[in-house]
C-alpha cells in the first residue's frame, strides 16, 4: 500500500473545511462546533510546527526568527498584491492600524540595523 501523499491530505482538508463554510453561511453550525474545530486546527498548527522544529534543535531560535519574518514578509507581499489588483476593499477600517503598524516596523527595523552589533 502507497503512501498518501501531503497534498492529498490538504485537500481532504480542504473539502471538509469548504463544508464547515457552507453549514456555517447557512447557520446550521453551532458556535461550539466551530470552536472546537479551531482547538483541532490549532493543535495541528502546533504540532507541525513542533515538526518544523526538530531539525533545527541546534538553534531553534535562529529557525523561529527566520520562520516568522518570513511569513510576515509572505503576508506583506500578498496583501500588496490584493490591493493592487482590487481584491481588498482600500477603505477598510483595519487599514489605518495596519498601515500604522509597517511604519512603526519599517522604522524599528531601520534603527536595529544602523546600530552596532551586539559585542562589536
Amino acid at each position: 500500500m502507497s503512501e498518501v501523499s501531503i497534498g492529498d491530505h490538504l485537500g481532504r482538508l480542504n473539502i471538509a473545511l469548504q463544508a464547515l463554510e457552507t453549514r456555517a453561511t447557512r447557520g446550521s453550525m453551532p458556535v461550539e462546533e466551530l470552536s472546537e474545530v479551531k482547538r483541532s486546527l490549532d493543535d495541528l498548527r502546533l504540532r507541525v510546527w513542533a515538526l518544523l522544529k526538530a531539525p533545527h534543535d541546534r538553534d531553534p531560535a535562529t529557525f523561529e526568527e527566520r520562520f516568522r519574518v518570513r511569513r510576515a514578509t509572505e503576508l506583506c507581499v500578498r496583501l500588496t498584491a490584493d490591493l493592487r489588483a482590487g481584491l481588498l476593499n482600500s477603505e477598510h477600517p483595519e487599514f489605518a492600524d495596519l498601515w500604522i503598524a509597517t511604519m512603526d516596523l519599517s522604522q524599528a527595523i531601520h534603527t536595529a540595523r544602523n546600530q552596532p552589533a551586539a559585542g562589536a
